[in-house]
Parts: C-alpha cells; sequence; structure tokens
C-alpha cells in the first residue's frame, strides 16, 4: 500500500523531511547567546533529547553580513556562506535573520537537508502536524487540553469553571470523533461481527 493519503485516515503525503528531526540552525539563539559578532568562531552541536547522544555538529565563522559553516558530508569537508540579514526595529536596533543561500529568503532557521542549510521551502521540510490525518489531530487536540487539567481531569485551582468546561468538551468531542472515524472504518471493511 502507498504512503500518504493511500490508507484511511492517513493524512496529507508524506514525501518532505519532517522539520522535527533534521538537524536546524536557529539565528534567534545565535542572537540569544550573542554568537554573531563579526571574527567569532565555534561549533554548534545537536544531540538526542531523549538519549542525550551526540547526533552532529557544523563549525562556524562569523564574518561581516555572513556566517560560514564547515561540516562533512558523506566524508567529505562542506563550506558554505550562509548571509545574515538585519532588519530595523521599531524602537532602535536590528533584528537578525538568515538568508536562505537558494532563493535568498529572509528566514529565522535553517535546516540540514541532503547537501547544506536552506530554508523550509528550498529544504522541503515540513511538521510533523501538516502531515496528519484527522485522528491524529484529535489525539493531539485531547493530550493538549489534559495536560492543562489535573489528575482525573479536574479543574486545578484557579482556573475558571467555564474553562475547565471547555477543556472537558474538547476532550469529549475528540473522543467521539475518533469513536466515529473507527465506526466508519468497521462498517466500510464489513469487519463487524
Amino acid at each position: 500500500m502507498g504512503t500518504g493519503g493511500m490508507r484511511y485516515g492517513a493524512g496529507r503525503p508524506a514525501g518532505k523531511g519532517k522539520a522535527e528531526a533534521c538537524m536546524r540552525l536557529d539565528v534567534r539563539q545565535w542572537h540569544k547567546r550573542r554568537l554573531l559578532w563579526p571574527g567569532y568562531s565555534g561549533i554548534w552541536s545537536w544531540s538526542n533529547l531523549h538519549t542525550g547522544e551526540h547526533t552532529g555538529s557544523v563549525g562556524f565563522r562569523i564574518e561581516q553580513g555572513a556566517a560560514v559553516l564547515n561540516y562533512t558530508l558523506s566524508g567529505e569537508p562542506q563550506i558554505q556562506r550562509v548571509p545574515i540579514l538585519h532588519t530595523p526595529c521599531h524602537y532602535g536596533n536590528t533584528r537578525p535573520w538568515f538568508g536562505c543561500p537558494q532563493c535568498q529568503a529572509r528566514v529565522a532557521v535553517i535546516y540540514r537537508r541532503h547537501c547544506g542549510f536552506y530554508c523550509r521551502k528550498c529544504a522541503q521540510v515540513a511538521y510533523h502536524s501538516q502531515s496528519e490525518g484527522d485522528i491524529g489531530r484529535a489525539w493531539r487536540r485531547q493530550k493538549k487540553a489534559e495536560a492543562k487539567l489535573g489528575l482525573d481531569l479536574q479543574r486545578p485551582k484557579g482556573m475558571h469553571h467555564m474553562t475547565h468546561a471547555r477543556l472537558l468538551s474538547i476532550i469529549l468531542a475528540s473522543e467521539a470523533l475518533r469513536d466515529d472515524a473507527l465506526c466508519r472504518f468497521i462498517l466500510r471493511y464489513g469487519l463487524a461481527p
């Protein structure tokens, strides 16, 4: 059976890589850590959040108006120049952005995919939630509502009764949507006893 929309409730086709699984560079983090000064150089590393295992790194050197990235790809050393753009803020100072090396778009995050770091569009990267079907969305919506409630879905201290009622209705609606999808699946494939 194919991928994506070929299966029941599968959501959109999964031809793009997932942003959550890609190595990414966020200019906002670099700016917050004061790494964007010309002449600064260092190494940016990634690790698995669950295991703490080192998954990759990239060396960088900041020049006037660009970040020069050094990394290996299939054992071959690669050097990539990524423009750093600045836009003025309303109350002074400037906000930094990465410029996509391929399409020159101004972006906050570039993703490593295939042969370099590019914007989400050029790297053909999608968020996991963009590939979810109705059932996956219902699960995510329910988990988000349950996280705001206490044990056994009790109203936490300080939460308004209307907010508690709204969260409970979201949980019930999500469960009803999944039950309805299961019933349609059973009827469609004749699995009922």
